[in-house]
């Protein structure tokens, strides 16, 4: 069986990406065949960079066509039939993984409160624990806690399974407070 976890955040500006390159580091070293899917891409003449970014790492062997889901454009015009894509596509690339790290989407499109929800339902229709990166840059241990509760309660509220929490890009000064929190 395919064990994923799905790197998510409830905004833009995380450093998601660099917790995803993190772990995906961690598990080409430990795992046989490691898969990436990014479940919702940027559609145009530009590939997703993320997505390129992870695929380009030593120990992985998926080709990009393969890891990749949806459009933007697919979730605004049928979020639905978007998720069932979604599904189907990565239980196809999970077929020949022994890991996947599955990479949210990064709140570049149009702006709009439900996409962790969405993030969300996706995580829950794949079977993925979530591993949530908070972004601390800039924040007090208090708001650092009250997104990752925000966040949380979301998750719950959708039925997904928090795996942990990141506080990524936290003021060292604040580092102790953060993890108190």
């Amino acid at each position: 069986m395919t064990r994923s976890v799905y790197i998510a955040s409830a905004e833009g500006e995380s450093g998601k990406s660099t917790v995803a390159l993190g772990i995906l580091e961690l598990l080409t070293g430990r795992v046989g065949r490691v898969g990436v899917f990014r479940p919702i891409v940027r559609a145009g003449s530009q590939p997703d960079y993320v997505l390129e970014m992870l695929l380009a790492q030593e120990g992985v062997d998926v080709e990009y066509a393969d890891a990749a889901g949806v459009t933007y454009e697919d979730v605004h015009s049928d979020p639905d039939a978007a998720l069932t894509t979604i599904v189907e596509r990565y239980h196809a690339l999970a077929a020949g993984a022994d890991a996947v790290v599955i990479v949210g989407s990064d709140y570049t499109d149009v702006a709009t409160p439900t996409e962790f929800s969405y993030n969300a339902r996706i995580a829950v229709n794949l079977g993925a624990p979530v591993l949530l990166v908070v972004r601390g840059q800039d924040r007090s241990a208090a708001q650092v806690r009250a997104v990752a509760d925000m966040a949380v309660t979301e998750l719950a509220a959708n039925y997904g399974k928090p795996l942990a929490i990141i506080a990524n890009r936290v003021d060292p000064s604040e580092a102790n407070a953060v993890r108190a929190a």
